[in-house]
Parts: C-alpha cells; sequence; structure tokens
C-alpha cells in the first residue's frame, strides 16, 4: 500500500477548530482513563495478590467443610482472573498510543491484541461470579439437593469450563482488526492497526450482549435476591426458637417452684428443694441435649454457621458490587449504541458521546475488579484475622531461644 506517510515527530496536536463534543471527550479521556483506570489497576493488583495470599493459606491452615472449599476455590479463580484484568488494564492505559509506527515492536502487538485479553478476562470474571453465586444459592436455599450437586471437584470442572469457554468465545475479536503495512514515498514502511474491511460484527455484538451482559446481569440479581430473602428468614426462625426456648426453660423452673411451695410444711423443705434443684438440673441436661438451652443454641450456632455466613456476605457483596458497577454500564452502553447507530467514521455528536460513555463505564469495570479485596476485609472476618496473621508473620516467628536464660555448667 503507497502512501505518503505521516511525519510522527512533527505530528501537530492543536485542538484549534474541534468541537466542544471532541474537547470534552479528550477531558474526560484524561481523567478517567490515564488518570483513574491506571490508579485502580495498580491498587488491583496489590489487593488481588494479597487476596490470592489470604485465601489460598484459609484453605490449607484452615478445617472448611466441602462447600467451603468450593467457595474458596471459586474466590481463588476470581483473584487470578481480576488480577489478569487488572495487569493488562494498566500496561494498555501506560503504553503511549500511536497512530502509525516505524517498526513492528511489543507495544503495537499489544496494542493490536490486548483489547482481546482483556475482554476475556472481563467475561471470565463475570461468570465465575455467576457460578460462585449460583452453587451459594444451591448451598443456602435447596441444602438437601446441594449435598449431590456441588462438590470440590465439581467446582473445579465448572471454572476450567468458564475459563475455555470465554477464551473461545473471544475468538473473534482478535480478528476485527489487522496490522496495515504501509510503504511511504520515500521508500521506507510504516505500520498502522486498522479495523478489516468489510468485517461485520453487528451479529456478534448482539449474541455478546445477550450472553455476557443480560444473562449474568439477571442470574445474579435472581440469586442475590433469594439469598438475602433466605438468610433473613433464617435469622428471624432462630431468633423466635431462641427465645421461645428460653421462656420454656423459664416458666419450667417457676412451675417446679409452685408446686413445691403448695401444701408442703416447714419440715420438708429442705428435701423438696434439693428435689428442686435436681429436678431443674435433669431439665436443663435435657433441654442441653437435645439442642433447646438459648445459651447452648447461641454458641452452636456461631460456632458452626459463621464461616458459612461469611462466605455468604462476601459472595452477596461481591454481586451487590458488580450490580452497580457493571452491568447498568453495560445495559446503556448497548442501548445508547443502538439508538443513535454509532459510526465509528463518521464520528459526529454522538459518537464522541458514545466514547465518553466508553471511558466512564471502562473505569467502573476497572473499579469493580480491583476492589474486592476491600470487600473481603469488610465482611468477612476470618478473611481479616488471617490478613493481620500474614502481616504479623514475623513477629508470629521469631526465634524463642533468645529468651532462654542461659544457665552455666557448675561442677559438683
Amino acid at each position: 500500500m503507497m502512501a505518503k506517510c505521516k511525519n510522527i515527530s512533527n505530528e501537530n496536536f492543536s485542538i484549534e477548530n474541534k468541537s466542544m463534543e471532541w474537547i470534552l471527550e479528550k477531558n474526560m479521556h484524561f481523567i478517567f482513563m490515564e488518570i483513574g483506570v491506571p490508579a485502580v489497576s495498580a491498587f488491583g493488583l496489590v489487593g488481588n495478590v494479597l487476596s490470592l495470599l489470604v485465601l489460598t493459606k484459609e484453605k490449607v491452615n484452615h478445617c472448611l467443610t466441602r462447600m467451603e472449599k468450593s467457595a474458596h476455590i471459586g474466590l481463588i479463580a476470581l483473584a487470578v482472573s481480576d488480577f489478569m484484568f487488572c495487569l493488562l488494564a494498566l500496561l494498555f492505559t501506560i503504553l503511549p498510543p500511536q497512530e502509525t509506527y516505524l517498526e513492528p515492536n511489543g507495544v503495537m502487538y499489544y496494542r493490536w491484541l490486548g483489547s482481546g485479553f482483556i475482554t476475556f478476562f472481563i467475561i471470565n470474571s463475570t461468570w465465575l461470579i455467576v457460578v460462585m453465586a449460583g452453587e451459594r444459592y444451591i448451598a443456602v436455599c435447596h441444602p438437601f439437593k446441594a449435598r449431590k450437586l456441588i462438590s470440590l471437584k465439581k467446582t473445579k470442572i465448572a471454572i476450567c469450563l468458564v475459563y475455555g469457554i470465554c477464551m473461545i468465545s473471544t475468538i473473534p475479536l482478535f480478528f476485527e482488526q489487522e496490522i496495515v503495512e504501509i510503504i511511504c514515498v520515500d521508500g521506507s514502511k510504516q505500520y498502522t492497526i486498522e479495523k478489516r474491511k468489510n468485517y461485520s460484527d453487528h451479529t456478534r455484538r448482539m449474541l455478546w450482549s445477550i450472553i455476557f451482559d443480560f444473562i449474568p446481569s439477571i442470574a445474579l440479581l435472581y440469586f442475590n435476591i433469594c439469598l438475602v430473602w433466605k438468610i433473613k428468614k433464617a435469622k428471624k426462625i432462630r431468633r423466635e426458637m431462641t427465645q421461645g426456648q428460653g421462656n420454656n426453660l423459664v416458666m419450667y423452673r417457676s412451675s417446679l417452684k409452685s408446686t413445691d411451695d403448695q401444701g408442703t410444711h416447714s419440715s420438708s423443705r429442705s428435701n423438696n428443694s434439693c428435689n428442686e434443684y435436681r429436678k431443674t438440673d435433669l431439665a436443663e441436661n435435657s433441654l442441653i441435649s437435645t439442642g433447646t438451652r438459648p445459651g447452648t443454641v447461641t454458641r452452636h450456632k456461631r460456632g458452626s454457621d459463621s464461616a458459612l455466613n461469611s462466605v455468604t456476605a462476601t459472595l452477596v457483596a461481591v454481586v451487590v458490587l458488580f450490580l452497580i458497577l457493571v452491568s447498568p454500564s453495560e445495559v446503556i452502553k448497548f442501548i445508547y449504541a443502538k439508538i443513535y447507530l454509532i459510526d465509528w467514521i463518521g464520528k459526529n455528536k454522538h459518537f464522541h458521546y458514545y466514547k465518553i460513555i466508553l471511558h466512564v463505564t471502562n473505569f467502573m469495570q476497572a473499579l469493580n475488579f480491583s476492589v474486592n479485596f476491600i470487600l473481603y476485609c469488610a465482611v468477612n472476618k476470618s478473611f481479616r484475622k488471617t490478613l493481620q496473621s500474614l502481616i504479623c508473620i514475623c513477629q508470629q516467628q521469631r526465634p524463642r531461644t533468645q529468651y532462654i536464660k542461659r544457665i552455666p555448667n557448675r561442677i559438683a
């Protein structure tokens, strides 16, 4: 392809004769894409590494049930996917963008293929959240079916399927653009990345929006509503049972006392008093053995359900964050593009507004995949304790020999 090549070193970036929409779009690009996305992506790298360390240590050191192990495997897979997204997004924003390249290099190839890999990790994290939310929905709302449906092996298979299917689905993205070689008039060569000619992606974008935007959002919304409703209902039932059992024990004690006081003489009160205490002790022991003593029920509930509740609360928080930051943005992009028929060649005012929407939604997606570490710390007590032990690991492993007082040997 013979053409008059651009002088890259002397390109004029003047904003004269530019529309207000163009200037606004460039300002929003600077705020969200050049400052916001790199900042949250860098934070996400550190946060996801810490999440991997904490979740791995919890899985190895703690006695977790089968369902808790399955949830931890899903969270670990999600942390890996989020880490890769943050890394690729950070590279994509800090590498210098160019319209033409003097020679093929790593920056050019990454600009060509990087967006496809970023999209892969976006949809991969999305469907990992759907799989984990679905498992938690079955475990909480259908506990008897969960024993057959949920296992560590099945969770690993589901995660591998999500990775494989998402990778296959993103293959068409790598064929949307191509590297074009331009032969200049003076015989030199330049390279540019352009969209393939006669390449229509309307059908793919429609299917993409349905499979990776609308279906996950609807499924996550349904799972979250059911989980929150089930958790509130369970807490209400436990509170009523605990109060009722406490009242039964008090009434039983008072009935024993009133029966003892009626028709007895002062000479036999000491024996009846002993009998009363014995009967009361037997009643309390029977209540304990059946799990109906209030204090025992509370301790048992806390010990058995604390891990399950923390995992459920963690997944509910992750889903809520996704529904706030990702789902609405994808719907807005889809609707705006279909209403105004965005043309990437004409670049009218609606195109610039659409670019502004892209900048804001890209920042929201980066924020969603970068702050899961904060959510884990906020809602998961076990996560906080394990993180604290990792931070203080140097103090815990301090050798004890320095505290032993050396006693000199004495000759008898």
